[in-house]
């Protein structure tokens, strides 16, 4: 490979950096030669990803309101925060899989849709999962049936103090 030869013009300080930078041994030339291969493998080695464009609306990290279907705003707000978190966390955003989380949604309960959005942010979760109810059922607060103790309902034996010590061995006896 045949080698061409340039001059440069450095300003002091660009000088003052190449003299501070380099070894001892290394003259400033070669120390540019250095340089500029350094850059070069750096280049080669990053690899440029062709920049689709579309047209996808959903593609972005923030969506707004007027994306999301009309039975589905009163969850607008909670809509929107996740698919950031969603986006975040690597997962697709495409028009194809809102309407597949849009049709998650109608299929729960109306009372279970904002609880599950709420999960959804608060655990990170790319995906939307309808609630677990729990394996014991709640017990009712005020149940008409709950018994309350009342001691006056109760016959209780009478105590020793009542009985005066005569009666109580009496009482003892026949107990």
């Amino acid at each position: 490979m045949a080698k061409t030869k340039i001059t440069m013009f450095l300003d002091p300080e660009l000088i003052e950096w190449l003299d501070l930078n380099r070894d001892e041994e290394t003259s400033r030339s070669a120390y540019l030669r250095i340089l500029i291969r350094k850059d070069m493998k750096t280049k080669s080695r990053r690899k440029t990803a062709p920049v689709a464009a579309t047209n996808d609306v959903f593609s972005n990290p923030v969506i707004t309101a007027d994306l999301i279907p009309d039975d589905l705003k009163d969850y607008a707000d909670l809509l929107i925060e996740w698919w950031t978190i969603r986006k975040q966390k690597g997962g697709s955003c495409t028009t194809s899989v809102a309407n597949r989380i849009f049709k998650t949604l109608r299929s729960f309960p109306s009372q279970d849709r904002k609880e599950a959005l709420e999960k959804a942010i608060t655990s990170g979760w790319k995906d939307v999962f309808p609630l677990k109810k729990g394996y014991k059922p709640e017990e009712p607060k005020n149940h008409p049936n709950q018994k309350v103790f009342k001691a006056s309902e109760v016959d209780l034996p009478p105590t020793l103090a009542e009985l005066n010590e005569n009666n109580a061995n009496k009482f003892m006896e026949d107990f």
